[in-house]
């Protein structure tokens, strides 16, 4: 069983909120979406991403794909008469099936997971500054005050890219795991370290998200901030449980055999007998 807890602020500085989120538990889906380009209808970016991203996957289609197609539906907005040219929205979506998960991502919107007490970043940003950090241009305590750490590399409906490099990753979601889906509003203003200590302490996701975004507001919270804290409770059990019954059955197997063999045993007994009293003439 998932349960989980969102919440959205437009910041310290922001006049309107250009993030989006959805959350659509009986497809086991959430969506985090977050519009570039200010004045240029970021939020219209953002919203159409979340709504094609689920018509698409309700269809059937997979993550991926319904990214690809939400892509396409920005940039065709437009010209009939939704938003604003050169509007385009990050995204980072998780969809679960059963206790494994699929996190997918364009742009510098992030998922981190946390489980037994220890946090990880499962994206990887695609923006400049990450890059320059991949090829050790700069430091991390470079990157963290870098001028242009809010530029990214691709972004749904951005103009003139055909189509969009989706990046995935998958994994188990264990009993107590939290997902956290989150805008850089978020990610550029709380440590890792900090995130890692609010979710240690809160009492619930509800918690840990209110106190996520108190956090940010409480530095300069200059974008607007997005965070979902999805949470694994029961179906890890529920699987354990049925995984303990066909190790038991498994166990028990020999035994079942064990019996269904004496029959067999007893109608050889039977025959030896019967051969023995033929050769000493008794029959």
């Amino acid at each position: 069983m998932l349960s989980y807890a969102a919440k959205t602020d437009v910041g310290n500085k922001r006049s309107n909120n250009e993030d989006c989120y959805l959350a659509s538990p009986e497809l086991s889906l959430w969506i985090m979406a977050d519009g570039v380009g200010g004045q240029d209808a970021g939020e219209v970016a953002s919203q159409i991403v979340c709504n094609v991203i689920k018509s698409e996957v309700q269809a059937g289609q997979g993550l991926e794909d319904a990214i690809q197609m939400s892509h396409q539906a920005v940039k065709a907005s437009p010209a009939e008469g939704v938003g604003q040219p050169g509007m385009a929205s990050t995204v980072v979506a998780l969809l679960v099936h059963g206790s494994d998960y699929q996190v997918s991502w364009v742009g510098d919107s992030r998922a981190y997971l946390w489980s037994a007490g220890e946090l990880s970043q499962l994206t990887h940003d695609q923006s400049l500054v990450q890059r320059l950090l991949d090829e050790h241009v700069i430091t991390e305590e470079q990157a963290a005050n870098h001028p242009r750490r809010n530029l990214v590399i691709q972004a749904l409906g951005q103009e003139g890219l055909e189509s969009v490099e989706v990046e995935t990753v998958r994994g188990r979601f264990n009993e107590n795991d939290i997902i956290l889906l989150c805008s850089d509003g978020l990610s550029d203003y709380v440590s890792d370290t900090d995130i890692a200590s609010i979710l240690q302490a809160a009492t619930d996701q509800q918690a840990a998200v209110d106190q996520l975004v108190t956090a940010a507001l409480a530095t300069e919270g200059k974008d607007n901030i997005t965070v979902l804290a999805i949470h694994m409770k029961e179906l890890a059990r529920q699987e354990t449980l049925q995984m303990a019954s066909i190790n038991k059955s498994e166990n028990e197997s020999p035994t079942v055999s064990g019996g269904v063999l004496w029959p067999w045993l007893v109608a050889a007994v039977v025959l030896i007998g019967a051969g023995w009293l033929l050769t000493s003439g008794v029959l």
